[in-house]
């Protein structure tokens, strides 16, 4: 009955998150970046070399790219097909959470609550339905940490451990290891027949041997046909930036606690739940699962470049130990969940009814009926969170939260403000003559969206796009209006990304 309802489980987080990609569009700068990079390998035939807009690409392992092309074999270059295989990640973390719940705590049958709790994090169902490395990276952390529990428990595993590792890497590269190792290095706090130390130096020798011999399959005819400055990006400079700064998602280390609230809601606004966790201590899994936890969560806050998404690979650690609290919790309804529910109910409702009027950065969500809509749903859901038991109550909350929103993004301003289609197509068009940005930065987001098949030109100052468009006279310049050297007004504007994108011929170009 248990591996019914599991099943179940999993069929329905499958259409949530199905229902989620098609509520909104392909989101920039990450998601039309990833397909770009994909479709530029579907064009090359190099699943080794990795590409963006025609030059290297080293700050991801192939993992992704590759899955989305084996996808395209099925079903031919298809938008929504790419987009599926980051939540069929996410939709095997579920069932990984709930295998490693059977595994800590076999006979109990916590493996479905575990499931159902992890599905309940807004946070995990919006960044496992997009199109990133996160999950592909939480199926080689689950399955580390599964090899640990076996070493743990005087079994073995350092291969299945280094078979771990070594999907990791690819999935995401060496983070894994900020994921696995303090688990592997407290494993006699939490193991309760931890190997000795002789036996788990050599055997995590091996396990090394094992990824870096399966790593090296891709790493070394990549490294061994690169340029100079490949192999400097690809080993040291992307990796080395992102610990010490200077990269992209430069953070406070108080980033991520801040965060708390929203990163465990509804579950962690649950006073009895945290309450059901005394006493837990003594359970080995208990101690496992909180190592896995909080030292993600510090040595994240500790690296300089950190996003949310970054811990979505312990989000399986949370929901099992929120699986032990609802276990151990004292029967009860009722969660302050509902106070942001009502918070955003209010909100929502004010916007919609027109009491808050809806400019400035709110002018994306015109029209703002779906808003009413919104807030009566948030209503509901407060409600349901209040007078439902405490499992069925806050998954619904979490689940529907997420699908409200969705709901907002598919009916209002917002999917066509991040829909960078008719943009693309527009371009297509004149891939023929050439096509060249205007903007300083341009991370690729029109190519898979447009097919296109050659590499945009990029000139970041007047001088290279008054060259680019003498040696293209038929060509077509674009770029976001309000960042480019540009005197002439565009022939066309599009709205993408939330800014006014134009279009100009290169004939009729006269920077400044």
């Amino acid at each position: 009955m248990r591996d019914t309802r599991l099943w179940l489980v999993l069929l329905g987080v499958a259409l949530v998150l199905a229902d989620m990609v098609a509520m909104r569009p392909l989101l920039p700068i990450d998601e039309t970046r990833y397909l770009s990079v994909a479709w530029e390998m579907h064009l090359s035939g190099d699943p080794v070399h990795l590409t963006k807009n025609g030059e290297m690409y080293t700050h991801k392992t192939p993992l992704l790219f590759v899955l989305i092309n084996l996808v395209w074999l099925l079903t031919g270059v298809s938008e929504f097909a790419a987009r599926l295989v980051g939540p069929a990640s996410a939709v095997a973390m579920v069932a990984g959470t709930a295998l490693l719940a059977r595994r800590f705590w076999p006979g109990q049958g916590r493996e479905v609550a575990a499931a159902l709790i992890l599905c309940g994090f807004p946070v995990f169902l919006i960044y496992g339905s997009a199109t990133m490395f996160d999950a592909l990276l939480g199926l080689g952390v689950l399955g580390g940490v599964a090899a640990l529990w076996r070493i743990g428990q005087g079994g073995g595993g350092w291969v299945a451990f280094g078979l771990a590792l070594a999907f990791g890497v690819y999935a995401k590269g060496p983070v894994i290891l900020v994921h696995l190792m303090p688990v592997l290095l407290t494993m006699r706090i939490w193991a309760p027949r931890p190997p000795r130390l002789a036996e788990a130096a050599k055997g995590f020798g091996l396990s090394l041997l094992v990824a870096l011999g399966l790593v090296a399959l891709w790493l070394v005819p990549t490294l061994l046909t690169a340029t100079p400055e490949f192999r400097t990006e690809l080993l040291w400079t992307q990796s080395a930036a992102r610990v010490a700064g200077g990269m992209a998602h430069d953070r406070p280390f108080w980033f991520l606690a801040a965060l708390l609230p929203v990163l465990l809601f509804p579950w962690g606004w649950s006073l009895r739940l945290w309450r059901g966790f005394g006493g837990s201590w003594a359970d080995p899994a208990v101690r496992l699962c909180t190592i896995w936890a909080g030292t993600t969560l510090v040595l994240f806050s500790l690296i300089s470049g950190k996003q949310a998404h970054y811990l979505l690979p312990a989000y399986p650690a949370v929901a099992l130990l929120f699986s032990v609290a609802l276990s151990r919790a004292k029967a009860g309804r009722g969660s302050l969940a509902v106070l942001p529910l009502l918070l955003l109910s209010a909100g929502a409702g004010a916007v919609g009814l027109g009491l808050i009027p809806a400019s400035g950065d709110l002018a994306l969500l015109a029209p703002v009926w779906p808003l009413t809509g919104f807030a009566v749903v948030c209503l509901m859901l407060a409600l349901l969170l209040w007078v439902l038991p405490r499992l069925p109550g806050h998954v619904l909350a979490g689940v529907g939260l997420v699908l409200a929103i969705h709901g907002v993004i598919v009916t209002t301003g917002l999917y066509r403000a991040y829909d960078g289609t008719d943009l693309a197509m527009a371009l297509a068009g004149h891939e023929a003559s050439g096509l060249a940005v205007a903007n300083g930065e341009y991370h690729a987001e029109i190519n898979f969206l447009a097919r296109l098949t050659t590499p945009v030109a990029l000139t970041p100052d007047p001088a290279s796009l008054t060259a680019w468009a003498r040696a293209h006279p038929q060509g077509m310049v674009f770029g976001r209006v309000e960042e480019n050297p540009l005197k002439v007004a565009p022939q066309e504007v599009f709205r993408y990304m939330g800014k006014d994108w134009g279009l100009w011929p290169a004939a009729l170009i006269s920077p400044e």
